[in-house]
């Protein structure tokens, strides 16, 4: 694209993302896809709080196959080791996840308008909300990095066995899951900083292409130019007062 072109001064390779596109289009075509996602995301949240199946009563908890149910006498435990666990969402949960949801959703639909509008403010909540994923992401690779010694075990504790292909993980050896799990900790924080980087220039570009159109052009000319130009329209206008007026008409 051709955009960065009509910015006096500007490199037109300086905003370009993916190597082949202009910020203005990655940022755009990323902020649709997060707003899709988003979109299914909440409808997942509103069949869930739809459905009473998914949603744990509020007296009771569940802990490894053990049955918390609070009673008015107290706590009556009921054990069911050989059933599997049903995975729930309690409603406290749910309204968090509900919340965080749509805050995203609309920071990201306020993205797409300022990109669209080339209004770089509305940019700015996305922004922020992208580096504190970011910091949170890095937390959680930090702690992450303390299960590295037993990742099989930690695989094992989080029930992340039961996904597909994690069979096949887990028949690796130790050293060489562990190099797996800590490459691609790397390539998700790398891809979000990237991202991170593609809004800001967006951002940075949109700044720059506002202030080039409302930027007042000043031009300066010189005497000698100046004899060959025609008068203003002010001086053209003005009338002398010590001119005569012209004589009246009279018709023959």
């Amino acid at each position: 694209m051709k955009q960065s072109g009509q910015l006096p001064g500007v490199d037109p390779k300086s905003f370009r993302c993916c190597f082949c596109c202009h910020v203005k289009t990655g940022t755009l075509f990323y902020g649709i896809v997060i707003a899709l996602i988003h979109l299914v995301f909440l409808g997942f949240l509103i069949l869930a709080a739809i459905h009473p199946d998914v949603l744990v009563p509020d007296n009771k908890q569940q802990y490894d196959g053990i049955i918390v149910v609070q009673t008015e006498t107290g706590n009556f435990i009921q054990n069911f080791p050989d059933q599997p666990i049903k995975q729930q969402i309690s409603k406290d949960n749910l309204c968090v996840m509900f919340g965080i949801t749509l805050v995203c959703l609309i920071s990201t639909i306020a993205l797409v308008y300022g990109v669209a509008r080339n209004l770089a403010s509305y940019l700015m909540p996305f922004f922020c909300l992208q580096v504190f994923d970011f910091c949170l992401s890095c937390l959680t690779v930090v702690g992450c990095f303390t299960y590295a010694p037993n990742i099989k075990q930690w695989i094992h504790d989080q029930g992340l066995e039961n996904f597909p292909l994690m069979n096949n993980l887990m028949c690796l050896d130790s050293d060489y899951l562990m190099l797996l799990f800590v490459t691609c900790l790397i390539l998700v924080l790398s891809i979000k900083a990237y991202l991170i980087g593609m809004v800001w220039s967006c951002y940075k570009y949109i700044q720059m292409h506002v202030a080039s159109r409302s930027m007042v052009r000043e031009y300066s000319v010189d005497p000698d130019t100046e004899m060959l130009l025609p008068p203003r329209y002010e001086d053209a206008i003005k009338v002398p007062s010590n001119y005569p007026p012209p004589p009246a008409y009279n018709p023959q």
